[in-house]
C-alpha cells in the first residue's frame, strides 16, 4: 500500500491511495481461499469447492471489503504519520476506486480536520439570575396535587361521581345518526375526556354521573373514522355510565407519612424545599444551557468542507425517513427536504461547533472523564433500564455509542465549570 497526504490548507488533509495490482490480487485470493475452507455448497465436499464458483458468489463482496480495509488502514497512517486531528471519520464511497488490472487500486479522500481557533473569555461571563422564589399559591396547589394523585375510588352512590371523580362506560360516537365508533368499557375521568369534546363541558357532565347514566356530548369525530365525510366533523358521542366513582382523598396521616412529616405546617415547608429544588435545577440547566450557546454564538470557528455537508445530509435522511415511512409521497418529500435544508445546515454547524467548544475546554482545563466517570453513568443507565451494569456496557460497545458516552459526560463537565466560572448576578 502507497500512500501519500497532503494538507490542503488548515482545515482538510487529502489521502491519496495507492495499491499495487500483484498485492491486491494477493489479498483477493486470501479471500477467496479463507471463503472456501468454510462455504458449503451442495455437490461439493467442505474446502474441495472450485474458486470459479467461490469468486462468483464471493468475488464483489471480498473486494469490498477489502478496499473498506485499505481506506481504514490508509486513513489510520494519515493520522500518525501526520499527526492530523481529524473532525471526523471520513465518508469514502467504495465506488470511487479505480481499479486497474495492471495499475492495482486508486482513490483519493479527503479528511475534514478540527479547525483551530482561539477561545477566550469563557471564565466570568455574566448572566443575570432568572430564579424566582417559591410561592404560597404554589404550595398550595401542589399539595392539593399530592392529595388527589393519592386520592381512591369509592362506588359514587346518589352523590354521582363529582368533577374529580371516573367512570367506567361505554362509548358511541355518531354522525348524522349513523353509528361510527363503538368502545367498550373505558375508564374516563376530567383528565381523560372523549377525543374531540370539550373538556370542561364534559367535566360538568362527569359531576353528576350515577350508574346507568345516558350522557350526550357534542364532539369533532375523529380522523380515522371509516365514513369519510364524518372524519373531522361535528357529531355526538353517547356515554353509558356502566359505574361511577368519586374520588375519596387520603387521611393527613398517609400524607404526612410519604414525606416523612408529621404536621401541616412540615408538609408545606417539606413541599416548599421540593419546589424550591427544582427551580433550582431548571435554573442550573437555563444557566449552562445560555452560556454554551453564547460561546457557539460567538466563537471564531469556521466550518466548511465534507463534514459539515455528512452532517446535514445526515439529518435530511433521517427526516426523509420519517417521512416516508408516515406515507408522505416522494414529491412531497423532496419539497420538505428542500425547505429544510438550510435548517439542517445551521442545526448541523451549531452541533460541531458545540462539540469542538467542549472538547477545547475539556483540553484548557483539564476536564478529564475518567473510568469512574463511565462506571458510574452505565450504573445510572442500568438501574433505570431495571438491567445489569454488564449488558448495558455490552450495548454500547455492540452500537459503538462508548465514544458518544464520553462526549456527552465531558459536556456535563464542561457545562458545570461554565457555571460555577460564571459571574450569576441577581436582578435589582
Amino acid at each position: 500500500m502507497e500512500l501519500n497526504v497532503e494538507k490542503l490548507g488548515t482545515s482538510v488533509a487529502k489521502v491519496q491511495l495507492r495499491v499495487p495490482a500483484d498485492e491486491f490480487r494477493l489479498e483477493i485470493q486470501r479471500g477467496l481461499r479463507q471463503a472456501r475452507s468454510s462455504v458449503r455448497l451442495k455437490g461439493f465436499r467442505p474446502g474441495k469447492t472450485p474458486m470459479e464458483l467461490v469468486e462468483k458468489q464471493f468475488g464483489a463482496k471480498i473486494r469490498a471489503e477489502i478496499k473498506q480495509r485499505y481506506v481504514q488502514q490508509a486513513y489510520q497512517q494519515a493520522v500518525q504519520d501526520e499527526e492530523l486531528r481529524p473532525l471526523a471519520h471520513p465518508r469514502v464511497d467504495l465506488e470511487d476506486f479505480v481499479e486497474d488490472d495492471a495499475e492495482g487500486l486508486a482513490i483519493d479522500f479527503e479528511v475534514s480536520l478540527r479547525p483551530e481557533f482561539e477561545l477566550t473569555g469563557y471564565k466570568g461571563m455574566s448572566i443575570e439570575s432568572e430564579l424566582e422564589p417559591v410561592l404560597d399559591e404554589e404550595v398550595q396547589h401542589a399539595i392539593g396535587e399530592l392529595r388527589r394523585q393519592q386520592s381512591h375510588p369509592e362506588p359514587a352512590g346518589a352523590e354521582g361521581a363529582g368533577e374529580d371523580g371516573l367512570i367506567v362506560a361505554d362509548l358511541e360516537f355518531q354522525h348524522e345518526g349513523d353509528s361510527l365508533v363503538r368502545r367498550e368499557g373505558l375508564r374516563l375521568s376530567a383528565l381523560t375526556p372523549p377525543p374531540g369534546a370539550d373538556p370542561a363541558e364534559f367535566r360538568q357532565a362527569l359531576a353528576g354521573a350515577k350508574d346507568g347514566d345516558e350522557l350526550e356530548l357534542e364532539v369533532t369525530l375523529p380522523l380515522d373514522v371509516e365514513k369519510e365525510e364524518a372524519r373531522g366533523a361535528a357529531g355526538t358521542c353517547r356515554i353509558t355510565v356502566r359505574e361511577a366513582f368519586r374520588m375519596v382523598p387520603p387521611a393527613d396521616e398517609r400524607i404526612f407519612a410519604l414525606l416523612d412529616v408529621d404536621s401541616e405546617e412540615a408538609l408545606a415547608a417539606r413541599v416548599r424545599e421540593k419546589l424550591s429544588q427544582a427551580k433550582e435545577e431548571r435554573e442550573t440547566l437555563r444557566v449552562e444551557a445560555t452560556l454554551l450557546e453564547r460561546l457557539i454564538r460567538e466563537a471564531p470557528i469556521d466550518l466548511e468542507g465534507p463534514v459539515l455537508e455528512g452532517h446535514m445530509q445526515a439529518r435530511l435522511d433521517q427526516l426523509a425517513h420519517r417521512l416516508a415511512e408516515q406515507g408522505v409521497g416522494e414529491e412531497q418529500i423532496q419539497r420538505e427536504l428542500e425547505e429544510q435544508r438550510q435548517t439542517a445546515r445551521s442545526e448541523s454547524e451549531k452541533s460541531l461547533k458545540a462539540l469542538l467548544i467542549i472538547e477545547k475546554i475539556g483540553e484548557t482545563e483539564d476536564l478529564l472523564v475518567t473510568e469512574e466517570d463511565i462506571k458510574g453513568q452505565l450504573s445510572e443507565i442500568a438501574e433505570r433500564n431495571q438491567a445489569s451494569v454488564e449488558e448495558v456496557r455490552d450495548y454500547y460497545i455492540q452500537n459503538d455509542m462508548t465514544q458518544q458516552m464520553t462526549v456527552e459526560l465531558l459536556e456535563l463537565k464542561v457545562r458545570r465549570f461554565l457555571r460555577e466560572n460564571a459571574r450569576i448576578e441577581t436582578p435589582s
